[in-house]
């Protein structure tokens, strides 16, 4: 099912910087705080940096949809929907 929604912002989990304040899981978690219903986030990650799994336990603890969009190779884009 693709969701006809615009996605609110783009996170990209790819790669971690140093630092835990800069950490994209800590950008992903504001934005989800921020999402109103309706709304979308549009989500890449490296399974091998952050998996799919977390993503998932992070929506489902905050009672989001997830749909996988696309997958090439360990590079995955996901929408997470309030």
């Amino acid at each position: 099912m693709r969701w006809l929604t615009e996605y609110l912002e783009t996170v990209d989990l790819r790669s971690k910087p140093s630092g835990c304040s800069q950490h994209p899981l800590v950008k992903l978690k504001k934005l989800i705080n921020q999402l109103r219903e309706g709304g979308a986030i549009r989500v890449v990650t490296d399974e091998r940096v952050i998996p799919v799994k977390t993503i998932e336990v992070i929506a489902k603890k905050k009672g989001l949809s997830l749909e996988i969009v696309s997958r090439e190779g360990n590079v995955v884009e996901v929408y997470l929907k309030k």
